[in-house]
C-alpha cells in the first residue's frame, strides 16, 4: 500500500469517526470505523490479549463481547493466537476442528458468527492487541487493509505519540507544540470533532507514514493534508 492509499485510507478513517456522534468512546468509533472500511457483522478491541492486564475495550455486539469472552475463559482461538505470532489469524467455524478445538466448538453455538478474524494492533516495537471481526457471510477482509488501519488505530489509541523520525530540521519545542495546537484545531473544524480526537488521527497519521507528529502538523497547516477532502467523500459514497 502507497502512500497515496494511505493517506487516502486514514481519511475516510477520519470520516467514519467523525459520522458516530460524541456521546461514543474514541476506542467505540475507532472499532465501528475499521468494521465499517473492512466488512464484516461486528467487531473488538482488546489490549493485551494473554496478559493479566488484559480488557477489552469494545464490542460493536453481544456476539463479537461474546467471542472475546470465549477466548478470554479458553485461553485459545484466534485473538490469542495474532497477540502471540503478531500477524492476522482466522478461522471458519463450520471447519475448522484442529487449531483451536475448544475455541470452535463453543463459537459454533455463538449464533451470527461464521468466520472469526483477528489483526494485531502494532503501533511501534511490539503489539499492543487485536482488533477481532466475526461475521455470518461474505469473504474474509482484505489483509492489508485490516492490518494497516489496525496499526494506525493502535496509534491512535496510544497515549503518546509514535517515537519521531530523526531529522536536522525538527523545530523546537515552543514552535511545535504551536503548530501542533494550530493543526489540532483545523482537523477539529473539518471533521467536528474533539481535540482528542484530532490528535489522535494526527498520531495515526504519524505512525503510519514513518514521521513525526510535528511534520504532520506542517502538513495539514500548509493544506497538503486534509482528513475531509471533497474527492474521498464521493469515493466513500461509491463504497
Amino acid at each position: 500500500m502507497d502512500l497515496v492509499d494511505r493517506t487516502a485510507l486514514l481519511a475516510r478513517l477520519a470520516r467514519k469517526i467523525a459520522e458516530d456522534g460524541p456521546e461514543l468512546s474514541l476506542v467505540t468509533r475507532l472499532c465501528r470505523a475499521f468494521l465499517a472500511l473492512v466488512g464484516g457483522d461486528g467487531a473488538a478491541i482488546t489490549l493485551s490479549y494473554t496478559e493479566p492486564s488484559r480488557v477489552t475495550l469494545c464490542a460493536t455486539d453481544d456476539v463479537a463481547a461474546r467471542l472475546e469472552d470465549l477466548q478470554d475463559v479458553l485461553g485459545e482461538g484466534p485473538g490469542p493466537a495474532a497477540y502471540k505470532a503478531e500477524t492476522a489469524m482466522a478461522t471458519d467455524l463450520r471447519v475448522d476442528h484442529d487449531r483451536w478445538p475448544l475455541f470452535t466448538e463453543a463459537a459454533r453455538e455463538v449464533a451470527g458468527a461464521r468466520t472469526v478474524y483477528a489483526v494485531p494492533m502494532r503501533p511501534g516495537q511490539r503489539t499492543i492487541g487485536v482488533v477481532t471481526v466475526h461475521q455470518n457471510d461474505g469473504d474474509l477482509p482484505d489483509g492489508d487493509r485490516a492490518q494497516f488501519l489496525a496499526d494506525a488505530i493502535g496509534a491512535a489509541l496510544m497515549k503518546e505519540p509514535p517515537p519521531p523520525v530523526e531529522s536536522e530540521l525538527e523545530p523546537g519545542p515552543w514552535s511545535t507544540r504551536a503548530q501542533i495546537h494550530q493543526a489540532t484545531g483545523m482537523v477539529l473544524m473539518q471533521l467536528r470533532i474533539s481535540p482528542s480526537d484530532a490528535m489522535a488521527l494526527m498520531r495515526a497519521h504519524a505512525f503510519s507514514h514513518n514521521t513525526t507528529l510535528a511534520d504532520v502538523a506542517e502538513q495539514i497547516i500548509s493544506r497538503r493534508l486534509r482528513f475531509s477532502d471533497d474527492d474521498d467523500a464521493d469515493h466513500d459514497a461509491e463504497s
